[in-house]
């Protein structure tokens, strides 16, 4: 007789969580509960929230969708993004500009928070702070001679060339 483990459930979950969000945009999180009740999980708002924090997904505006279309997704999909900010750089920012030792990223509406605290969390040492709002991020440079080094970085992660 097998003995499970209170973490292999809550394993077998999250792994069922990562396979729906990688088969179809999923856009709430009471969308993401009631998939998991039809697998046969019994789950509750609460727990499927804190099964996507502990997991890192990234709710992002889906490509071309206006009027708050979002999905959730992986934060570290695939062998082309290198780290959790450049995954976030390619799905939200959508125009990058600067002045002096300022950089404006422009974002879909609603992700510009994620993208300051990806920044933030990025650890750049060029970098001093950013601050987040709906759909602006605005990075402060250390020095103003390093801003179009950095600017150049964040257009490198959107595919800009």
């Amino acid at each position: 007789m097998d003995i499970l483990t209170p973490q292999q459930p809550k394993t077998k979950r999250q792994r069922a969580i990562l396979s729906l969000i990688a088969a179809r945009p999923i856009h709430s999180q009471d969308e993401l509960t009631a998939l998991l009740e039809q697998q046969g999980y019994d789950v509750t708002q609460a727990t499927v929230s804190r099964d996507i924090k502990e997991l890192g997904l990234l709710k992002v505006a889906l490509k071309g969708g206006h009027g708050g279309a979002f999905k959730y997704i992986e934060p570290t999909v695939g062998p082309a993004f290198s780290s959790r900010l450049h995954r976030v750089v390619s799905e939200v920012v959508v125009a990058a500009r600067s002045s002096l030792n300022q950089i404006v990223l422009r974002t879909h509406p609603g992700t510009a928070m994620m993208l300051a605290a990806a920044i933030d969390g990025a650890d750049w040492p060029e970098i001093l702070g950013t601050i987040g709002g709906d759909d602006t991020v605005l990075v402060i440079c250390e020095k103003p001679e390093t801003t179009p080094m950095i600017k150049q970085r964040f257009e490198d992660m959107r595919g800009e060339h």
